[in-house]
């Protein structure tokens, strides 16, 4: 199945490639980078971006979720934080409300039905 062409802004691809190369872990977020249009002005509202707060559905578990998109660094899966290099934070970055994502993630294969996004700026 071919993929959706996420959207990510300028901002949020420099600071993802330098991450990159700097962390271990990370192919599945190059490659989602490698795919991606970068845009150097604003990215739609309901794109998820880094720092992004966004409700998402696991389509497996029917749980809902409400999370934070962040780096690494200020990850904290207790007050809802997602790293961006977690499975699901990689899997989520770049797509808008209404996406379902077919995504890898170690207990299997799911589907990742995001319900909402609430950006209150906009990378540029």
């Amino acid at each position: 199945m071919k993929k959706k062409q996420i959207i990510v802004s300028l901002h949020d691809y420099e600071i993802l490639k330098t991450l990159c190369y700097h962390a271990p872990g990370t192919d599945k977020l190059r490659e989602e980078l490698e795919r991606a249009t970068v845009r150097k002005g604003k990215v739609p509202a309901d794109v998820v971006q880094v720092n992004s707060t966004l409700q998402f559905r696991d389509e497996r578990s029917g749980a809902i979720r409400q999370v934070q998109l962040v780096l690494p660094a200020a990850s904290n899966i207790q007050l809802g934080k997602l790293s961006i290099l977690s499975p699901i934070g990689t899997a989520l970055l770049g797509y808008s409300t209404g996406d379902v994502i077919d995504w890898d993630v170690p207990a299997g294969k799911t589907q990742l039905h995001i319900l909402e996004v609430m950006n209150t700026e906009m990378n540029v």
